[in-house]
């Protein structure tokens, strides 16, 4: 299972057509986008809107990922050590991005070597973030279930994710 390391302290969950796109709607130039996250209300929004979700708050380690749908399940509730709920997830290119929050500070720099990409067929989804271990390795499950309509956002962009 491939990991990532949590740059920053951190990952973002990203649909990279999304992103694109409102970054052009916005008329946000430029390769850094982590200051759009912390200097403005555009964080928030593309955060609410299901376009890119932060996971901030994490030990500086490698991390894998797995996407879970509906009932499925990777984890048993023993091995989960945080969990968040009420956020919400789009996207309109088949897959969910996962990287160190540090590459958005250069996104030319994300690439197949420092991201994971996993297939998610589009739509909107209700998401919960599990972290945990797996078999002795750090995980993060995220937990998509599938919704007709846009669902409601009631996430909490504070969490943070640390665990032993």
């Amino acid at each position: 299972m491939k990991k990532i390391f949590s740059e920053l302290k951190g990952f973002v969950i990203f649909s990279p057509q999304l992103l694109a796109n409102y970054l052009q709607e916005n008329h946000l130039a430029g390769n850094n986008i982590l200051k759009y996250f912390v200097e403005n209300e555009h964080g928030d929004e593309i955060t609410r809107s299901g376009i890119a979700i932060p996971i901030i708050g994490v030990d500086e380690d490698y991390y894998a990922f797995q996407v879970s749908t509906n009932d499925e399940k990777i984890f048993n509730d023993e091995e989960i050590a945080v969990e968040s709920r009420g956020w919400i997830f789009q996207t309109a290119d088949n897959e969910v991005k996962i990287v160190g929050i540090g590459y958005l500070k250069d996104i030319t720099t994300i690439n197949d070597e420092n991201s994971i990409t996993l297939p998610l067929e589009n739509g909107w989804y209700s998401l919960k973030i599990r972290g945990g271990s797996k078999n002795g390795e750090r995980l993060f499950e995220l937990h998509m279930e599938k919704q007709d309509v846009y669902p409601v956002f009631t996430g909490d962009v504070t969490t943070e994710y640390y665990y032993g």
